[in-house]
């Protein structure tokens, strides 16, 4: 019997139905609070209903309509930046910058991420004051000058620990005492900050983390983007939090996704904007400079025009040409490094995001020869990996050391107490990003090294094609160069958007030239949580035309049906998705 043949056989199978049909009744009926497809950041959004054929016939149309969906984030950000909720929010970290305060940013996957880019923004603006080099507040720690001592006052929750920067943690987002838990680690007290990041406005590791700070007497944020009606009304975990009268709530809803359910792009985009602009005012006015209302109608206008100027003809090309670069060697069995050393942050989390969004495999550790080659790996050209990480972060790595009887007491289920995860500082380090030579990135044919390179300072890696984000084109044989023009900012904010915004988009049209998107629906996602369990079985429902209870029942069949297969030595590189589909006779 072929692998093929063999893998059907097991979803036919007597047993796994019928464990399919009961772990399928116990979501429907236990799981109701993680049943979001009423929320607008996981319906499809009208401009892209047609995404994949457009891309997969002319790559920069394609990119043209993942950018028009940004094009619903300014209005909105002009009438957050005048909120009196804006207000009070940089008005309270303007006490962290004049006091010692501690400020902690949270979030989970693409958010975790933005927060860990936040502190590193709050780190990059006092040693830029000091004139010193990245990480050297938490290097030189309580040593440090006055200026430079308030670097360490920021720190960062991202749910799974540092490591989910590289890899995705299963199941943390599920519960909220994962969040509870990397709160009291950081030691939070009375008089701190909480500023509590989540997508849609329902993830529970992070809604832990508020209610956490909470509880310490920190002055707590809650920002999503979702209408707070809608949550209050459908989401117990989210009306708790909403509600409560010592939280200040900032709903940045936008409107749906260019890709169904993809909060990586305009929810976070969208939260990078708002909370970073937070930041650069504050500063601003640790500086003595006046700020008032026109100030903060620049601040919208400034994404209006980094989002006008990025959809020019040329910049759609380059953007076209990328997208469609990247698909062919990917399609081709070929491997991708991009080579960054100031943002390198921001690479990877865009790169990182790709696994599980459409189900490539993760970045590997340089030990670990069996699991397959990512992808696309990211890499800092000129620094050793400890240096690399370092520097990236500014800040030496968190990891996670929680045992079996951790979870417990934090109220999880399954495998996390069961086996615990890795996740500390030492298996942080066996991912080699820095400057070692790594021949499994060129080892197959075709490979590409690519340097990201941002404004007219940095420069690429020698032999490698380039992609340029800045007003320059550089030279070199093959070169992708997105014109813009950046306004002057003291954390490099529109900068941070112009790389998410180009990198989003190139990876997302990249998937859809490849086909594993359908409409604007994506497809080869990998159920790993309760969000993404209902989300896979609304894109079944959807895209095949039976019932949602049904479609629930062909992915649970679908997933035993993988993991007895895989147990049995088969490889699987498609989503129980794309498996339900093919079962059901969807074609793509």
């Amino acid at each position: 019997m072929d692998r093929k043949s063999e893998y059907i056989a097991f979803t036919n199978d007597t047993e796994v139905r019928r464990l399919a049909a009961d772990e399928a009744t116990r979501f429907l009926k236990e799981e109701t609070q993680f049943q979001l497809g009423h929320l607008p950041t996981e319906q499809p959004h009208p401009y892209t209903e047609h995404f994949s054929t457009v891309v997969s016939q002319d790559a920069a149309e394609g990119v043209e309509l993942l950018l028009q969906v940004d094009a619903d984030i300014p209005a909105v950000a002009r009438r957050t930046l005048l909120s009196p909720a804006y207000a009070h929010l940089v008005e309270t970290i303007g006490t962290a910058v004049d006091g010692d305060r501690k400020i902690c940013f949270s979030g989970c996957g693409s958010t975790g991420r933005l927060a860990m880019m936040l502190e590193e923004m709050w780190r990059q603006y006092w040693e830029d004051r000091a004139g010193a080099a990245p990480g050297e507040a938490a290097r030189r720690g309580a040593a440090a000058d006055s200026v430079l001592r308030k670097a360490n006052q920021a720190v960062s929750i991202m749910t799974g620990g540092d490591r989910a920067l590289i890899r995705a943690v299963e199941n943390f987002e599920d519960f909220a005492g994962c969040g509870e838990r990397q709160v009291a680690d950081l030691g939070l007290e009375s008089g701190d900050i909480l500023i509590a990041i989540t997508e849609g406005g329902e993830t529970s590791s992070v809604i832990g983390t508020a209610e956490e700070g909470l509880r310490r007497g920190c002055e707590v944020f809650f920002v999503f983007n979702n209408p707070a009606g809608i949550l209050t009304e459908s989401v117990e975990r989210s009306r708790r939090i909403i509600a409560d009268p010592r939280v200040t709530v900032l709903d940045l809803f936008t409107g749906s996704m260019s890709l169904t359910g993809s909060t990586r792009m305009q929810a976070t985009t969208m939260e990078m904007l708002v909370v970073g602009a937070a930041l650069e005012e504050a500063f601003v006015r640790n500086e003595g400079k006046d700020v008032d209302t026109a100030y903060r109608l620049a601040q919208a206008n400034c994404f209006a025009v980094l989002l006008h100027d990025l959809k020019t003809d040329t910049n759609l090309a380059a953007m076209g040409r990328l997208a469609q670069r990247e698909a062919d060697i990917y399609s081709r069995g070929g491997r991708i490094t991009y080579l960054a050393s100031r943002f390198l942050l921001d690479v990877f989390s865009d790169t990182t995001e790709r696994s599980p969004t459409f189900m490539l495999p993760p970045f590997r550790p340089s030990d670990d020869t069996a699991a397959p080659d990512s992808w696309a790996f990211a890499k800092d050209p000129d620094r050793p990996s400890s240096q690399a990480w370092f520097d990236m972060l500014r800040r030496k790595p968190r990891g996670i050391d929680w045992t079996g009887e951790d979870y417990r007491n934090m109220g999880t289920s399954g495998n996390l107490e069961l086996a615990p995860p890795s996740l500390g500082e030492e298996e942080i380090a066996r991912y080699v990003i820095g400057n070692e030579p790594d021949a499994s990135r060129s080892a197959v044919d075709p490979y590409l090294f690519l340097s990201i390179t941002v404004g007219e300072a940095e420069t690429a890696a020698s032999d490698s094609a380039v992609l340029q984000i800045g007003p320059q084109r550089p030279a070199g044989n093959e070169v992708y160069h997105i014109s813009l023009e950046f306004p002057e900012s003291q954390i490099l904010l529109w900068q941070h958007l112009a790389v998410k915004l180009v990198m989003n988009t190139v990876s997302t049209a990249s998937m859809g030239i490849m086909g594993r998107i359908r409409g604007n629906w994506m497809v080869q996602l990998d159920p790993t949580n309760k969000k993404l369990i209902d989300r896979g079985s609304r894109i079944i429902s959807h895209l095949s035309g039976i019932g949602y209870d049904e479609a629930c029942y062909e992915l649970h069949r679908s997933i035993l049906a993988r993991e007895r297969f895989i147990a049995g030595g088969g490889q699987s590189t498609t989503s129980p998705v794309v498996d339900a589909l093919d079962r059901l006779g969807v074609e793509g």
